[in-house]
């Protein structure tokens, strides 16, 4: 209760919400929907190059704390910032769902170009939308509240992901994908009232003006601080959630393709069943956090991830899915469930700890840009390597495609040991040498 039981923690579930409606569409719903239709593998995958702007937001990072928009004096900066870039994914969604993709081989030159515009613009957008909610939370919480922070937050994304994803898929058979965006889109314009109840956090001093201090100094201020050791940082954000990020990719072609299972079995098992194991997770890891320390949460928490792609691995092995025989009939559910429910708890832990990571790599004075650029490493990891998973599946098939994102998890923990320094303090209040 001392961690959770406060207003600040409520706001930032309604924020991790409000966040995670654009991310699911972009990351979730586009690949079933592609799926459903049609569209291979190969096409799916290279569909989250479109996901880039998540990867490149730290150049448009600075203008957020500098550019003055409309309400600002109302409002503050930062809950003017996110109320704008809440109603522009609004609009976006809404684009995305009358002008979605057609079934078969996508023709680039045409109606598929203008999807896949939309869709690079709602990815923009809802990056921005990011960058200002991750230094509003980072503003908002004391040190040892970060874990307790990251967690609620994660929760509320989370949230958006299970409850409107595992509508979406039960839904869209029934009333088409077109009307499931428009009702995301309704969602996520609801979304923005939390935005009007939050607080703004305290006003710290002003950013400097000037070129230099908008884009140089947040990069200098992280190598003052990490040395030459901002190289492991920067190898370590862009690879420790590799593993989920390979498997996430190729989850809806396996399950519908692979396996035959329908939408609304995915729907309701995948999103609707992982929703309680999903805040669960968070909210165990936020408070693993505040007990264990970032470090040793971050070991414990990377092994589970990269195994937890093991149930994906088994069911693909023991009922023959593959990329290029479609089956007539779907698996038993039993492993569906039981993977889902492995995949999502561990999910919950890993984004609290990772998030709560970050935060505490970033000077509060500038960090609007070194949050958004540690998460944009993430984000080009998550974009090239989803880019390359089918290619990957279609290469080894799901099998040993599952294998390999099994694998993609020893880059990250080898490099947990080089990350151990003074800016990564144990939240509580021991020497950073003591996380471990």
């Amino acid at each position: 209760m001392r961690l959770y039981g406060n207003a600040t923690m409520a706001v930032l579930v309604a924020l991790g919400f409000s966040g995670g409606t654009p991310n699911l569409v972009a990351t979730s719903i586009v690949p079933a929907w592609t799926s459903v239709i049609g569209w291979e593998v190969e096409a799916i995958g290279y569909l989250s190059l479109l996901q880039l702007p998540y990867a490149l937001k730290f150049l448009w990072a600075p203008c957020v704390d500098r550019v003055a928009l409309p309400l600002q004096r109302r409002l503050g900066r930062r809950r003017a910032w996110i109320l704008w870039s809440q109603l522009a994914c609004v609009v976006m969604m809404t684009a995305l769902g009358a002008w979605g993709p057609v079934g078969g081989e996508p023709s680039w030159a045409s109606h598929a170009s203008i999807f896949a515009v939309l869709l690079t613009v709602l990815t923009f957008v809802s990056a921005t939308q990011d960058i200002v909610a991750d230094a509003f939370r980072t503003e908002s919480l004391e040190p040892e509240q970060l874990g307790a922070g990251a967690g609620v937050f994660v929760s509320g994304y989370r949230v958006a992901f299970v409850a409107l994803g595992a509508a979406a898929l039960a839904l869209a058979p029934k009333f088409g994908w077109e009307m499931v965006l428009l009702g995301v889109a309704v969602v996520a314009l609801a979304c923005s009232l939390g935005t009007l109840s939050a607080t703004e956090p305290a006003v710290r001093a002003p950013p400097e003006p000037g070129l230099r201090a908008a884009v140089v100094a947040p990069f200098a201020s992280l190598w003052n601080r990490w040395g030459i050791r901002v190289l492991a940082l920067v190898a370590f954000v862009l690879l420790f959630r590799l593993p989920d990020q390979l498997g996430n990719a190729m989850t809806p072609p396996l399950l519908l393709k692979g396996l035959a299972y329908s939408p609304e079995t995915l729907g309701w098992v995948r999103q609707g069943f992982g929703f309680g194991l999903t805040i669960a997770g968070a909210l165990v890891g936020g408070w693993m956090v505040a007990r264990w320390g970032i470090i040793r949460c971050l070991v414990v928490f990377g092994i589970l991830q990269a195994l937890s792609n093991g149930g994906f691995l088994l069911i693909a092995e023991a009922f023959n899915a593959s990329t290029e025989i479609a089956r007539s009939a779907p698996p038993p559910i039993a492993p569906l469930v039981g993977t889902i429910a492995i995949e999502n708890f561990v999910g919950g832990l890993v984004s609290a700890g990772f998030v709560a990571f970050l935060m505490s790599v970033c000077d509060r004075q500038q960090v609007a840009t070194q949050y958004a650029l540690l998460t944009a490493l993430m984000a080009a990891s998550g974009a090239i390597g989803g880019a390359l998973s089918g290619l990957l599946a279609r290469a080894f098939d799901y099998p040993g495609f599952y294998l390999l994102t099994i694998l993609a998890g020893v880059p990250g923990m080898a490099l947990v040991p080089f990350i151990r320094l003074p800016a990564c303090q144990d939240l509580r209040n021991a020497p950073a040498s003591s996380d471990f």
